[in-house]
């Protein structure tokens, strides 16, 4: 009998010391030093238990390269690595459920990202995990401090864009934005991010402001909002001062024609260019000249459309200049000013008149830097539309560098909210812009091959389905659509994994402002098609061009045939519409 206490007592001392080694060097420090300075040992503090492994979200996304389209790989990757590490953590739940525990923990959150638990526990259960296997260390989960220095406001003009729904994934940073103007001053919201070009007023001074008027579109395009007002687009991106007008706001051609000229040997990828007249016909194409060469260089104008409106073709030059992009000016209930300039443009030989300006952007009472202290000051013209322009198009760049002038300015257009007469008027252009639309089309604009082909994802919807017991489907939807009138490929792909069997062979209708269009749609996971144009990992099955203009629509989908591999099964259908169209399905 004491032999066997003895036995007994030797295995208990064992597995303690064994606990006490598992143990050690897995209570980070601060964690240790918090836990000696408590005052009560039953007092439950915030930890987070790290575990040890995981593999990395592309090292597991690699395994389901096969399921071709990105949404769906990402899907079940996130499916995988929420699964592992929920069985890596199952041990450590059970053990704070059990009924000898609940009194030491609180709390229990799996976080798979990171491969970690989070929780409250006291002293006593800090330890008990501590001997747990697989765990790397326990941390005091501390809180992060916000990174604020000032509550910034924001100015109507990037609330009416929704500057900051384009914020979520781009600011400007690493694009230059070149302001030919009246030079550019450093106020606090932009010093940091001022690249002196040349002074073609005065060669021996740097290109600082006289005026007010090139300070306060610089801060339109990328004011940061350090002293207390966001007022730009692209509030990280570079601004490159250029000054070509003196303090009376005027200045020559050539000096413009100069400024373009050292910009094209610069590391600027945008002009913001809020100035123009009305020259004789030699030095408008002589301007239309410099503009071509800027675009040439890979350089995209962004051009004020003047303020001789309201009557028809008083866009002023270079805005009238076709390639280049020509803005208007809205107030804040998205109505044209009266002094915007309006199209068409004039005759350009040959070639006739053109719908001018292309788009528009918030010119009426625009709040932004002042040039002679660190405040704001509201101006209106074309001059304040023409910088909002120009910083979405930095955001654009920072999501595709490669885009060109024509690509930026289609994009804009197909993403602008129409206003006016239907479609591209000479009053509004396409309508006024909208930025993260357009920087999300951007994202996912798509060069195919060598060719001067691309295209942007303009809508996405997602709706539920249910696979009855026989494989059949039956679907009634209404689409609000509120993009100007386009031919548009609609593409379309089941976002379930287990639903992409078999075939899905439905009959559809879609009825709209424009009529009804009826036809057929095969969508056959057993037999993907290998052409493109027909089945594109990035959208899914080709279901037709469909020619839209602004409205509702009502659609109606119905099996011709059950699909054989799938029954008794909710699923969601998801659609992209691509512009331009591609070939016909």
């Amino acid at each position: 009998m004491f032999r066997r206490a003895i036995i007994l007592l030797f295995v208990a001392v064992c597995l303690i010391l064994g606990s006490v080694a598992m143990a050690e060097g897995k209570i980070a420090p601060e964690l240790e030093k918090k836990i000696a300075s408590l005052r009560d040992s039953n007092e439950k503090i915030p930890v987070v238990v790290l575990y040890e492994g995981m593999p990395l979200f592309a090292d597991v996304a690699k395994e389901y390269r096969f399921l071709g389209a990105p949404e769906v790989i990402r899907e079940q990757t996130i499916r995988v690595m929420k699964e592992n590490a929920e069985s890596l953590h199952y041990w450590l739940q059970q053990l704070c459920e059990n009924a000898s525990m609940a009194a030491h923990v609180e709390g229990f959150t799996s976080i798979w990202v990171v491969n970690a638990v989070a929780l409250k526990a006291d002293a006593y259960a800090i330890q008990a995990i501590a001997n747990q296997p697989n765990i790397e260390k326990i941390l005091l989960d501390e809180p992060v401090p916000m990174l604020l220095e000032g509550d910034a406001e924001l100015t109507w003009g990037l609330q009416k864009i929704n500057a900051p729904g384009a914020w979520q994934y781009y600011d400007g940073k690493g694009v230059t934005v070149a302001v030919i103007d009246t030079g550019v001053n450093e106020h606090t919201d932009l010093k940091v991010r001022i690249v002196d070009g040349k002074n073609y007023i005065d060669a021996t001074k740097p290109p600082r402001d006289d005026h007010s008027h090139g300070t306060h579109c610089s801060g339109t395009v990328a004011g940061d909002g350090k002293k207390g007002l966001k007022t730009g687009v692209a509030p990280k991106a570079t601004i490159m001062a250029v000054k070509v007008l003196s303090s009376s706001g005027s200045g020559a051609w050539s000096n413009l024609w100069l400024g373009i000229e050292e910009i094209i040997g610069s590391k600027a990828t945008v002009i913001s260019m809020s100035l123009g007249g009305f020259p004789d016909q030699t030095t408008r194409d002589r301007l239309r000249l410099a503009c071509k060469n800027a675009i040439d260089a890979g350089i995209i104008p962004v051009i004020a459309a003047g303020n001789s409106g309201s009557g028809a073709s008083t866009i002023a030059a270079p805005g009238d200049v076709p390639e280049v992009i020509t803005v208007g000016a809205t107030d804040s209930n998205d109505a044209i000013a009266y002094f915007s300039s309006r199209g068409p443009t004039k005759a350009w030989g040959t070639e006739g008149t053109f719908v001018k300006p292309d788009v528009s952007a918030p010119g009426v009472d625009v709040e932004s830097c002042s040039h002679n202290s660190d405040t704001y000051t509201k101006m209106s013209g074309t001059s304040m539309a023409t910088p909002h322009v120009a910083g979405l198009t930095a955001l654009m760049l920072q999501a595709k560098p490669e885009l060109t002038a024509a690509q930026v300015k289609q994009i804009m257009e197909q993403t602008a909210t129409d206003l006016g007469a239907a479609g591209k008027d000479n009053t509004f252009g396409a309508g006024r812009i909208n930025a993260d639309k357009a920087v999300l089309a951007a994202q996912s604009f798509t060069q195919v091959g060598r060719s001067d082909r691309w295209e942007t994802v303009v809508k996405e919807l997602s709706f539920p389905a249910t696979v009855d017991s026989n494989g059949n489907i039956e679907i009634t939807q209404s689409i609000n659509n509120d993009l100007m009138p386009a031919t548009v490929t609609i593409w379309v792909q089941a976002k379930e994994t287990a639903a992409r069997k078999g075939y899905y062979h439905v009959s559809f209708t879609l009825t709209g402002p424009n009529g009804t269009k009826t036809g057929t749609v095969r969508v056959d996971y057993d037999n993907i098609p290998t052409d493109p144009n027909k089945y594109d990992a990035k959208y899914g099955f080709n279901a037709g061009n469909f020619e839209l203009v602004k409205g509702d629509y009502t659609g109606t989908v119905k099996s011709i045939e059950p699909n054989p591999k799938v029954q008794n099964m909710n699923i969601t259908i998801g659609g992209k519409a691509t512009w331009p169209a591609r070939t016909a399905k």
